[in-house]
């Protein structure tokens, strides 16, 4: 089973087709085993996320996880706080900053 892994600080990956429990998935050099159901175009953990830890996708965080998330595990709202509000005020920050205001 194939996986889209883009960026090296990735900790996701994007299954490619429905994955079902016990299945070796394949994300660049990264191996992992789905540890439950993964519907196509979802998330896997490629590695343990600590509570509160960044998840990376496509090269850029994406949210938190709420809760300890284990290699090979789904990933999406139930185990990920949203963090759109928190990264929309940093960015406008230090676009603030840059153009001195």
């Amino acid at each position: 089973m194939k996986a889209l892994r883009v960026e090296e600080n990735d900790n996701v990956a994007v299954v490619a087709e429905d994955t079902a429990g016990g299945t070796r998935v394949e994300a660049g050099d990264m191996i992992v085993t789905a540890r439950e159901a993964i519907g196509a175009g979802h998330k896997i953990a490629l590695e343990d996320i600590g509570k509160d830890g960044m998840i990376y996708k496509y090269g850029v965080p994406i949210g938190k996880a709420a809760c300890d998330i284990r290699a090979g595990e789904f990933v999406h709202t139930h185990n990920v706080v949203d963090i759109t509000e928190e990264l929309c005020r940093a960015y406008a920050r230090d676009y603030r900053e840059r153009k001195g205001n």
